[in-house]
């Protein structure tokens, strides 16, 4: 059986723990990160891969300012949206 890896949710991943290390949201907790989440995956296209060489050639091709600007876009968009209106009672 072969993992079936999504690029994609890696990279908005990585560029949500980046925003939120420089960012103050009104919630950043797991319920909120993964709605931040979801949010920003929806709108970008999925990448899988399921064997080394394509990982490598997948991050290769997402190495672009473009593509990662667009991806950190779309987290920051998600997180002011999650932020406004969190989907759990306020803590």
């Amino acid at each position: 059986m072969f993992d079936l890896i999504n690029h994609t949710e890696s990279s908005v991943r990585q560029s949500l723990q980046d925003f939120l290390r420089e960012n103050r949201i009104s919630c950043s907790c797991e319920q909120c990160q993964a709605d931040i989440m979801a949010l920003a995956l929806n709108r970008l296209p999925a990448h899988y891969y399921v064997s080394k060489r394509g990982e490598i050639m997948t991050q290769w091709k997402s190495q672009t300012t473009a593509d990662k600007a667009i991806i950190m876009a779309d987290v920051v968009r998600a997180a002011q949206q999650v932020s406004a209106s969190p989907s759990h009672q306020s803590l």
